[in-house]
């Protein structure tokens, strides 16, 4: 396995199950990881953590996925931060990208998921240039 410098990863899916699945993956491909359960707990953990990359579910409870990304967008680290909505109901991509996310996967179709997060973990290597990932 190819070693990798520590991202901070933030994963929010009020599906336990689905959150820590996903939570492992990037635990087993280096990345420093927290994992939550509600918009409310993202909220309140990604100040202070100031994740890299989110993965974020869209349909939860009280504070859905859009708002979250939306919140957490307007805070001052969420600048060079990756938001992956991880959803498993269809929602336009152009609701996603208003809300602030920059991809959009199904939880239908763990490949996609994994190919992208491992992706965007790529692309935020050290390069010498901050601004290689988006």
């Amino acid at each position: 396995m190819v070693e990798r410098r520590s991202v901070k990863c933030l994963v929010v899916d009020d599906d336990h199950d689905g959150a820590d699945i996903v939570g492992e993956f990037l635990k087993l491909l280096g990345a420093d990881v927290r994992v939550v359960y509600s918009g409310q707990e993202a909220l309140d953990v990604a100040p202070n953590f100031t994740p890299r990359m989110v993965v974020l579910d869209i349909n939860m409870p009280n504070i859905d996925g859009f708002e979250t990304c939306r919140r957490l967008r307007r805070q001052p680290w969420s600048g060079e931060a990756v938001f992956i909505a991880h959803t498993g109901m269809p929602s336009p991509r152009a609701d996603s990208v208003a809300a602030g996310f920059d991809v959009v996967v199904s939880k239908g179709d763990p490949a996609e998921v994994f190919e992208t997060i491992l992706n965007r973990l790529a692309a935020q290597e050290p390069t010498g240039d901050k601004g290689s990932a988006s």
